[in-house]
């Protein structure tokens, strides 16, 4: 039996079903990047405000696959969303999509929803790599952005919003929301200056009203969802489901906007709206984020597959969390009201979660573009003894090495061609010349050369010891 909305939902069991006909609802949201984030974040909240009887809907728009859409299509857009834990379990259906969209086919009607007065507010997960900034966060004049340029088959998030908002421009003049709830620093303003950048190029005329009537709210989320390929027999489902979702219970999303028509929109309580999200995004960069790249290396270079079996490693452990407590919280602000201490004590409990599955090889890859921001900020924010990260960065450098003997196919990273570059003309180098990449290490010449003489030594003892030995000795 096939999940659709005309299943017989007296054969459901303990999976709630939706009250709502999203058919029936007003398109309001635009999303870019219907992946399984979003569909375990951003959806869930949606569906929680639909259920509450709100004329809403989202519009989704994938634009690097329809491998998503192929498979909700057939469902009505209905999935499962899995929430799971050692010691809680939650099931339900959720229905908050109307219809997918793919870049690459549908720009027509992808610019009409931008300009359409309908689209109050466009969200945005399209990961790092999907914003096309260079080092400065200016954006980069890549060969997809300067084809996007000649308005034709357009390929990026820049491209489309970009056209859309100039067409939005001459058509109403509505004022619109544009949110990005990707894993960036200052994401708003990163995503304003990138697309006023793209409207130069195009059409000026339009800059001050976009100054005016485009808002670009900074917001931090917070969730931990795996690409899993879990089957509904797995989880003992009544039905046949080709687009289920796994994900842990925890959740955040802090938006930093006192606009009124977003509240109304977003009226669920469990979004938090707050003055200033730098506080909240700037400690979930630093501590969780950080501690899953650390993860990331040094569990794969141990042999580990999942960050469940890192974490649970006891050496490793204690790395992290000597890590964050000796080389990362220092660094940070505090405030009365936020436990941070708790705070990094719950992530470490997160990473336990034995059902997530999150393999370490995926959080491994675009280092390029999480490593400055997760780690070596955190290095040039330090004045005293950085051992932790120094090890960090080795582990992260010496996987990319390995990884690209073994097969440089495995490596997605923004970078790669670059990386393929050096292993090839400079092999022996290898590692002192990407240190010595200040569009990656953007550090003081002091910095640089105290973390290459680090390196250096780090990479002589991972040679002649056992990762998990080296680890024992660090954490004494």
């Amino acid at each position: 039996m096939q999940l659709n909305k005309n299943i017989n939902r007296n054969l459901l069991k303990e999976q709630s079903f939706p009250s709502y006909n999203i058919n029936n609802n007003q398109d309001c949201i635009l999303h870019f990047g219907i992946g399984n984030f979003h569909r375990a974040h951003q959806a869930l909240y949606i569906h929680e405000i639909l259920e509450n009887n709100k004329n809403i809907s989202i519009i989704g728009i994938n634009l690097r696959s329809e491998e998503t859409n192929n498979k909700m299509r057939v469902q009505d857009y209905l999935y499962t969303l899995i929430r799971i834990s050692n010691n809680y379990k939650k099931i339900d259906i959720l229905n908050p999509i109307k219809k997918i969209l793919f870049g690459l086919k549908h720009k027509n009607e992808i610019r009409n929803l931008i300009v359409s007065e309908e689209i109050k507010l466009i969200t945005i997960t399209v990961t790092e790599k999907g914003y096309h900034f260079d080092k400065n966060k200016k954006l980069n004049f890549s060969n997809q952005i300067i084809s996007d340029l000649e308005d034709k088959d357009l390929s990026t998030l820049i491209g489309h919003l970009g056209f859309g908002i100039i067409e939005r421009y001459k058509k109403n003049k509505k004022k619109l929301i544009v949110l990005s709830c990707d894993n960036l620093s200052e994401n708003g303003t990163i995503l304003k200056n990138l697309i006023k950048q793209f409207i130069e190029k195009k059409f000026p005329y339009c800059l001050d009203w976009f100054e005016s009537n485009i808002e670009f709210p900074l917001s931090m989320i917070d969730g931990i969802v795996p690409n899993n390929n879990k089957q509904s027999e797995f989880f003992n489902l009544p039905y046949n489901d080709n687009a289920i979702v796994v994900t842990e219970p925890y959740r955040d999303w802090y938006i930093q906007s006192n606009n009124d028509e977003l509240k109304n929109i977003l009226s669920n309580n469990k979004i938090k709206f707050v003055e200033d999200v730098k506080f909240y995004e700037n400690n979930k960069l630093k501590i969780l984020n950080a501690s899953h790249s650390a993860l990331a290396y040094i569990g794969h270079l141990c042999g580990y597959t999942y960050v469940h079996e890192a974490i649970e490693d006891k050496n490793i452990y204690k790395f992290i969390l000597n890590f964050l407590d000796q080389e990362v919280l220092p660094t940070l602000e505090t405030k009365d009201d936020f436990n941070i201490n708790e705070y990094k004590m719950e992530i470490l409990e997160r990473f336990k979660n034995t059902y997530i599955e999150d393999k370490l090889l995926r959080i491994a890859m675009d280092g390029s573009l999480k490593i400055p921001i997760r780690i070596l900020d955190t290095y040039n924010n330090n004045n005293g003894e950085t051992k932790y990260i120094q090890f960090i960065i080795t582990s992260w450098l010496f996987f990319l090495f390995q990884i690209i003997e073994e097969n440089q196919n495995r490596l997605d990273d923004a970078n790669k061609e670059y990386f393929y570059s050096v292993y090839k003309n400079n092999k022996d180098n290898f590692f002192e010349e990407i240190i010595n990449n200040k569009n990656i290490f953007n550090l003081s010449v002091s910095k640089r050369e105290e973390m290459l003489t680090a390196v250096k030594k780090n990479l002589n003892l991972m040679k002649e010891n056992p990762l998990k030995l080296l680890l024992k000795e660090i954490i004494l």
